[in-house]
Order: C-alpha cells, then structure tokens, then sequence
C-alpha cells in the first residue's frame, strides 16, 4: 500500500474513534447526534489543520458514511452482528475499534425514520469500488467473483484476476 493510501487507512480509523468519542459525550446530553454531520465536522477538520487535501477528505467522508450506512442496514436488516457484516473473525481486529465500530453503528441510537430514508434512498449499497477505503471484510469481484480479503482498513485495488474495479462485501452466512 502507498504511503498516502497507508495515512488515509489511519487517518480513517482515527476518525471512527472520535466519532465514538462525540456520540459518548452527546449520550450524556438530551441532544441527539447527526451522525452525517458529525462525519463532516471531524473531516472538515482534519482539512483546517492541513493533514488532508480537499479531496482527500471528501472521499474520507464519503467511505465513513458508506460504511456505516451499509452497517446500519446490514443490522437492520439481518438481525446479525458485525461479525458477520465484516465476514472475518472479529479477533482479527482491535477489541476497542469493534467497541467503536458497534457503538457508533448501533441503529438502536439512530431516529427509525432516518434509517429508513437511508435505505429507501440507497442505489446499490453493495458496491465498493477500486480505490476507494474500506473497513475490513471479505470482498467478491463483480465480475469474476474472486474473493479479496482485507484484514484492516485498505484502499481496494482493481481485481488481480480480471482487473473489474467493482466489488461486494461478502458476509458471513452463520445459521443459529
């Protein structure tokens, strides 16, 4: 991975983790959080102190978003875990940044009517593309099907099998 692609799978999970931080600190408030906005504010500032570029931190609150509104519908929708969603075991990631990750996801915290204009509102959450970051998880090319899997936060490549620059999270089929 390119030493930019590297700072941004970085700078990605930090932002995650103060993201958490914020929804902490207005669960002990009356207010609720906009979780969209707050993305905003924390890339936003990321890009006052100069440690991105304009575009990097658009496509930074772009992925954030996509992710978690994937979570949140992957959750909503499935009834299962991040676990699942992320398709690997969980020990391969930080116990804190699954906590993280769980908190500020969780669409228990998340206004019902939201969610659903998110979901309504979606064209395809399914797709990832070349070049954009994504969380951990396994991923199949759309084309080819070759599965690519990604143990911590990446910048996804073109398929080495066919080059197809789309791919879909895969999830874990558990049956209970």
């Amino acid at each position: 991975m390119s030493d930019q692609a590297e700072r941004l799978a970085q700078l990605y999970d930090q932002l995650v983790e103060r993201l958490y931080k914020v929804r902490l600190e207005v669960e002990k408030t009356s207010e609720e959080l906009d979780i969209d906005k707050e993305i905003e504010r924390l890339v936003e500032t990321e890009e006052e102190l100069e440690r991105v570029t304009r575009e990097e931190a658009a496509l930074l609150s772009q992925w954030m978003k996509r992710d978690l509104k994937d979570l949140r519908s992957h959750l909503a929708s499935t009834e299962k875990g991040v676990k699942e969603w992320l398709a690997q075991e969980t020990s391969m990631l930080s116990e804190q940044f699954m906590h993280w990750l769980r908190q500020v996801a969780d669409p228990s915290l998340v206004d019902a009517r939201t969610l659903q204009e998110d979901l309504d509102s979606r064209e395809d959450p399914t797709l990832y593309h070349a070049g954009e970051l994504a969380m951990a998880g396994l991923f199949a090319c759309a084309n080819c099907g070759k599965e690519i899997e990604v143990s911590y936060t990446h910048r996804l490549e073109p398929c080495h099998r066919c080059e197809e620059r789309i791919f879909i999270r895969k999830t874990l089929d558990i049956q209970a």
